[in-house]
């Protein structure tokens, strides 16, 4: 009888040992395939990239700016505003932004999420937070006052719209199978993605050559 029980035991034990085993290679396996889904590379073509029209406002940002220096003024808030910019104007044309995006190329899903890592860190945490949120402070400067609620507005909205994207990508390429994500949706939510992090930059482009065409309005009305 002992025996008997000990071969009975032993049998449950190799079966639940096999169950185990098959389980855990058929989640291997989706999880391979899913990897393999996410890293697929897409296409960007020169007509699909917002890369044009935000090089055009850096532009349009180099020539205000110095515009401005061409005037010499003296005004102490709008010096340093001019200053300022010319810092975030730096930040916004850097290595990792979208600025040095290479047009006609494949980009798989870590590269899209590298450039609105880098909006974060870059624009949002350099050239916005260290430059340009002193105009939403408690004491803003007075020649700027105005500005304050639409980019206090647009700089959540931005930030908001940007966190999702990139925690969307980072959850869609995660070593998670997910019976109801094909390879199209995958690939339409990275497009999408990518959409929403370009608009993202170019919406902080716009933010920023407001702030240019406002600094020389307002040096000329000193000046005149």
């Amino acid at each position: 009888m002992k025996k008997f029980i000990r071969e009975y035991l032993r049998v449950i034990a190799y079966t639940a040992t096999g169950l185990v085993f098959g389980i855990a290679s058929f989640y291997l396996l989706m999880n391979y395939y899913h990897s393999e889904e996410v890293s697929k590379p897409l296409y960007i073509s020169q007509n699909d990239v917002d890369y044009t029209e935000y090089k055009t406002k850096i532009s349009k940002i180099d020539e205000n700016l110095k515009r401005f220096d061409s005037m010499k003024s003296k005004n102490d808030e709008l010096k340093t505003m001019y200053s300022k910019l010319i810092s975030c104007r730096t930040v916004m044309d850097g290595d990792k932004t979208l600025s040095k995006l290479k047009v006609d190329n494949y980009f798989k899903p870590v590269d899209i999420y590298q450039l609105g890592s880098s909006f974060q860190s870059e624009v949002l945490n350099i050239c916005w937070a260290m430059h340009l949120s002193y105009l939403t402070s408690d004491t803003p400067p007075v020649s700027f006052k105005e500005y304050a609620p639409y980019i206090s507005s647009s700089v959540k909205s931005i930030t908001n719209q940007i966190n999702f994207a990139l925690d969307e990508i980072q959850n869609n390429s995660s070593y998670f199978y997910t019976t109801n994500i094909t390879s199209s949706t995958i690939r339409n939510y990275l497009k999408s993605d990518y959409s929403i992090i370009t608009d993202s930059y170019n919406e902080f482009a716009d933010i920023v050559l407001e702030l240019s065409e406002s600094l020389n309005e307002k040096a000329g009305e000193i000046n005149d």
